[in-house]
């Protein structure tokens, strides 16, 4: 099933972040620390990206830098299934360690999920991650629902080829 719904406004402006590196173990991220009102350098920065996107499109984040945040917090709700730019959530580890990734939904293969992220090998990119790891898809509360579907995308090493269909 192909998605029909249109590109979130977060998702537009996380695109426009790709490429950006951090300049050292969690350096170099106060703008997103300031868009997201979370975090301090040196945190892992999925989470703080990811607020910032949403804080920078007038959504207000859950204020956390935990990629766990959106599990819990009252104002994301968990989807049925998967909508482009729609806050994927993983675990790392014991599921109750609390530690884990976060960012938006791209498309997915049979066994990984393309997310766009931030702390994705200390950059803002996309990159694929298990399905195994992967929690599951949340919205925020005050944005209509997506109607959603699964994004098929083709990986090769770990990189997208062929068409987002």
């Amino acid at each position: 099933m192909a998605n029909t719904d249109s590109e979130p406004v977060w998702l537009t402006k996380g695109l426009k972040d790709l490429g950006f590196h951090e300049t050292g173990k969690n350096q170099g991220i106060q703008k997103f620390i300031d868009q997201a009102h979370c975090g301090k350098l040196g945190d892992p920065w999925c989470a703080i990206w990811t607020n910032a996107k949403l804080e920078q499109s007038g959504i207000k984040g859950t204020r956390s830098p935990s990629s766990q945040s959106f599990r819990k917090d009252k104002n994301f709700v968990k989807l049925d299934k998967p909508a482009l730019g729609a806050i994927a959530v993983y675990t790392r580890g014991k599921p109750s360690a609390g530690l884990g990734h976060v960012g938006f939904y791209m498309g997915e293969t049979t066994t990984q999920v393309l997310t766009l992220g931030g702390n994705e090998s200390d950059a803002v990119r996309k990159q694929f991650e298990p399905k195994s790891r992967l929690v599951g898809f949340f919205w925020p509360k005050s944005v209509d629902l997506p109607k959603g579907g699964a994004i098929k995308v083709k990986s090769e090493d770990g990189h997208p080829v062929g068409s987002v269909t």
